[in-house]
This record gives C-alpha cells, structure tokens and sequence, in this order.
C-alpha cells in the first residue's frame, strides 16, 4: 500500500502517536489578520481523536 502523498507532505506524528498538522489560514493576508489570530495561527495543531484512524489508514507505515 502507498501513503497518501498529501498527508505525507503536510502531517506529522509524534512520539506519543498524536498527529500534528498546522494550521490553515496562516500563508498570506497576514496584515490584515488580527494580531491575535496571527499568534494561534502559529502554534502547533493536533488532529482530533475522531480523525486519526482515518489518517493512519492513509499512511499505513506511518509519517515522520
């Protein structure tokens, strides 16, 4: 089976097998963002417990 080339190229998993992805919006038009939104736009975004399964189906040897 191959992975998924889109969640190869934008997740990751960590060590305690959460899956981290970034966050959406945070690519341009950022003066026009709030300073704020801005900051959480740069933080870390972990995919919900619902999702995973789905994801690692896709990635079955898992991701970097």
């Amino acid at each position: 089976m191959k992975t998924k080339s889109g969640v190869k190229k934008r997740m990751s998993m960590t060590a305690t097998g959460k899956i981290k992805t970034g966050r959406s919006g945070h690519n341009h038009f950022l003066r026009q963002k709030s300073k704020r939104a801005n900051k959480q736009g740069a933080k870390v975004n972990y995919l919900h417990e619902s999702h995973e399964d789905q994801v690692k189906l896709m990635a079955p040897y898992g991701l970097k």
